[in-house]
């Protein structure tokens, strides 16, 4: 028998009990649903973030120090000199509040080199202005969410003072209000939503700056530049080698190879739980099969007796089952697309320090997710049917002749 006879006889059997298998395609359907749905959303918006966490710098490394050390002068010129180090500058980071648009907001406040910023992080892009010098002091360089409110009207343009609010802890926990003026010379592209980082809430100033209106002496830390990528390990060993446990070192491209590998590690879990899915999809197909091939004993006996073998017998109940699987998986795969968009659109809000950065990111519908759900909801088809198709190949001619 032809594939194309085969396949035409199987067709015929499924329309004849269009119930029954239409009921079974839903069933196998939901699999490669749950699949892609899942997977693709888990998928696009790791592969968001991984690339926020890249975008921040893939060369940059910071150094803070721990607890009781501080870091000075002396410790910038030494990271400048350890072999890769292309520049370091020190940074103090702190919040405050600013009035957008009628409204009191928090914002970011970064004192920092912002040509040094601009220079490791190059997704960061000016859109109008010049960047302060580490000499501009009371200059700013700002976010664009500063600079226009939701609506898109301009709140603060090039020369327009900005008065800040901080708050600050002094040792004894009373609570100090204070105030940075600071004149925008540059206003930045519109960022997005970042990881760890929103630069369109922030306020990049030099830290010099920092110190002089809010009386700030210490460092947060110090940002490292990188000659290249490759590099990032051996300073961020030698830098642990030569302090120890005094600082901690940190790097967007070790936090980058962490998240991959979380999120590895969800989508096999998201792969793992989709697989009850498919063996509740297997047992749906064996029943429906096993149930065929009782109410066509008779039919079985009668083709064999016409001459069909035992493996066309098998290979004909088997095709119905790939069949109904080729179906299931275009219909889940249709509804999975949609499903993965219309779940993709809510969005992912991270929110912490009076923050809340939402992140909205495209499924990500690879061609190998497609073709791995194909593969697999095949192999349901295949093995839901195998066992009633070994039964059908097994009934004898006579028998089934007589079956009523």
């Amino acid at each position: 028998m032809r594939l194309v006879d085969m396949i035409k006889l199987s067709t015929k059997n499924l329309s004849e009990r269009k119930v029954r298998a239409v009921l079974t395609i839903i069933g196998i359907a939901i699999g490669p649903l749950a699949l892609i749905t899942i997977s693709s959303v888990t998928s696009g918006y790791g592969n968001y973030i991984v690339q926020s966490i890249l975008g921040l710098g893939q060369n940059m490394i910071v150094v803070m120090p721990g607890q009781n050390y501080k870091l000075t002068q002396d410790d910038l010129e030494l990271l400048k000199s350890i072999e890769g180090v292309v520049d370091a500058t020190p940074f103090y980071s702190t919040q405050g509040e600013i009035t957008i648009g009628g409204e009191r907001k928090t914002v970011f406040i970064y004192g920092v080199d912002s040509n040094f910023l601009l220079q490791a992080i190059i997704s960061l892009q000016v859109k109008e202005g010049t960047p302060p010098l580490e000499t501009d002091i009371g200059k700013a360089m700002i976010g664009y969410s500063i600079a226009f409110d939701n609506s898109g009207a301009r709140q603060y343009g090039i020369g327009d003072v900005i008065s800040v609010t901080v708050y600050q802890i002094d040792e004894g926990g009373r609570i100090k209000v204070k105030r940075l003026n600071v004149a925008v010379t540059a206003v930045l592209e519109k960022y997005g939503g970042a990881a760890f980082l929103n630069p369109d809430q922030t306020i990049f100033t030099p830290i010099e700056t920092i110190q002089r209106m809010l009386g700030i002496k210490d460092w947060t830390g110090i940002l490292i530049l990188a000659e290249n990528p490759s590099q990032v390990d051996q300073v961020t060993a030698k830098i642990r080698e030569i302090y120890g446990g005094n600082v901690d070192v940190i790097s967007f491209l070790a936090i980058a190879r962490i998240a991959m590998s979380i999120i590895n590690t969800v989508d096999f879990i998201t792969f793992a739980a989709t697989l009850s899915a498919f063996a509740v999809a297997i047992a749906g197909t064996a029943s429906t099969m096993i149930t065929s091939v009782i109410e066509r004993t008779r039919e079985i006996g009668v083709m064999k007796a016409l001459g069909f073998k035992d493996r066309q017998v098998l290979l004909l109940i088997i095709m119905e089952g790939i069949l109904m699987s080729l179906i299931g998986v275009a219909v889940g795969s249709a509804f999975g697309v949609v499903g993965a968009h219309l779940l993709s659109k809510y969005g992912l809000t991270i929110t912490g320090g009076g923050f809340a950065v939402r992140i909205e990111a495209s499924p990500d519908l690879s061609p190998i997710l497609f073709i791995r759900t194909t593969i697999l909801t095949i192999l349901v088809g295949i093995a839901g049917a195998a066992f009633p198709a070994y039964r059908a190949m097994k009934i004898p001619p006579a028998v089934a002749l007589r079956y009523e």
